[in-house]
């Protein structure tokens, strides 16, 4: 993956935020977070996904709450 790569953390909420689980739960199953949501940005034919900012939005979103992912300890 490219320097520019997303986290785990990043990838999920950004799954999270444009997939319902039923959608994304397969595929984290077998694959990590970032390709998943890779795969999506590269299969999102209207380019929405291409234009969202997961690291941003994550940052934001965490100066109110934690995203817990499955890695944590909590």
């Amino acid at each position: 993956m490219p320097s520019t790569a997303l986290s785990e953390r990043a990838a999920r909420a950004a799954l999270a935020a444009h997939f319902p689980p039923h959608q994304v739960a397969a595929h984290l199953a077998h694959h990590p977070a970032q390709e998943v949501w890779q795969y999506g940005v590269d299969h999102d034919a209207s380019g929405r996904l291409a234009q969202y900012k997961p690291r941003e939005e994550l940052a934001n979103a965490q100066l109110t709450c934690q995203f817990v992912i499955p890695s944590d300890d909590a």
